[in-house]
């Protein structure tokens, strides 16, 4: 039985960490492919209206950390849905459903024509379900291949939306995955530094990308970034990923000296609240000790979130739920 996916409460924005791999682990996205994943991931965005925050192309899979606005289709025209469509249909399809809805006499009959579309927009899975689909087609008749090109359905994690939670823009969790993506080629040796790479956000904005500026800008928060250019928030998101991946090499491997291995962060080192027991967890926060207080203060998990960034994400690539419970209680 497949699992249900954790999605944000109606009316909210919700924030995701969405993965999905090729079919067989093939590795299929060269310079052309990545173009026309890009364009097909931009044009889906504006007609879902969803904010790109940030992303990977790797060779056999990609990552996206989407913000999903709730969305109040059925209040645009008919005109402004045919306008965001143009986005993700080529224009010999829109000539024809442009056509079939200008003879439509009614207005209630082309409104009921436009409202399997608007009912696409805002939600997170027709906008990946688009994505794939569209991307195969293309794939498919330029290598005159058929069938499927996924393997299996898309992972995603629902993050906390929570932008009080230190006063910058969408928190720290969602800056923990932010460069937790930019830095999948620098950790896969493709290149030596996040910015080096064409196709994550952050090396995108570097060359002038208006979408990975944006993601960049969303991710920290206008509080942050209203008063920066553009060169000044490149620079602050560049100094966290550099942060980032040493103090996670730092931290999260250290070599064992009697195995060579890496030693795994515990919970509790992490910041991470161990489980409280159900006596406890009745009687309220009250009567939790002042050291488990302390493990979720703002400063613990600003100096161990990212030196958890790679076990973590690790396990969201693999499918497991970036605890729901760990979500909620940390960041939430």
């Amino acid at each position: 039985m497949r699992r249900p996916r954790a999605l944000a409460a109606p009316g909210r924005p919700g924030l995701y960490h969405v993965c999905s791999r090729v079919v067989d682990r093939r590795v299929i996205f060269c310079e052309r492919e990545r173009r026309k994943f890009m364009d097909i991931i931009k044009g889906g965005a504006i007609f879902a209206g969803v904010d790109l925050v940030s992303w990977c192309l790797m060779g056999n899979h990609f990552h996206l950390l989407v913000r999903v606005m709730p969305q109040d289709s059925e209040s645009l025209s008919d005109e402004e849905v045919l306008a965001r469509m143009e986005h993700i249909y080529p224009e010999p399809k829109m000539r024809h459903l442009r056509g079939v809805w200008e003879r439509i006499a009614e207005e209630k009959g082309r409104s009921g024509f436009l409202a399997p579309y608007r009912a696409r927009m805002g939600v997170l899975s027709e906008f990946v379900k688009t994505l794939k689909q569209r991307f195969t087609q293309w794939f498919n008749c330029r290598n005159d291949r058929e069938g499927t090109l996924w393997e299996g359905r898309f992972h995603s994690v629902l993050l906390s939306h929570h932008e009080e939670e230190d006063g910058q823009g969408l928190g720290l969790l969602a800056r923990f995955v932010a460069g937790y993506i930019d830095l999948n080629p620098v950790r896969a040796a493709i290149v030596r530094d996040a910015g080096q790479s064409a196709w994550n956000g952050f090396g995108a904005a570097l060359r002038g990308d208006a979408e990975g500026l944006a993601g960049i800008r969303i991710l920290w928060g206008d509080e942050v970034t209203e008063a920066m250019d553009a060169e000044a928030v490149l620079v602050l998101h560049s100094r966290m990923l550099e942060r980032a991946f040493f103090r996670g090499r730092e931290q999260c491997r250290q070599e064992s000296p009697r195995t060579g291995g890496l030693r795994r962060i515990s919970k509790v080192e992490a910041g991470e609240q161990p489980p409280v027991p159900n006596h406890e967890r009745r009687g309220g926060v009250e009567n939790r000790s002042e050291n488990e207080k302390a493990m979720v203060s703002p400063e613990t998990l600003e100096t161990n979130l990212l030196a958890m960034m790679g076990e973590r994400c690790l396990a969201l690539t693999k499918g497991h739920a970036l605890g729901r419970r760990w979500v909620m209680t940390q960041a939430g």
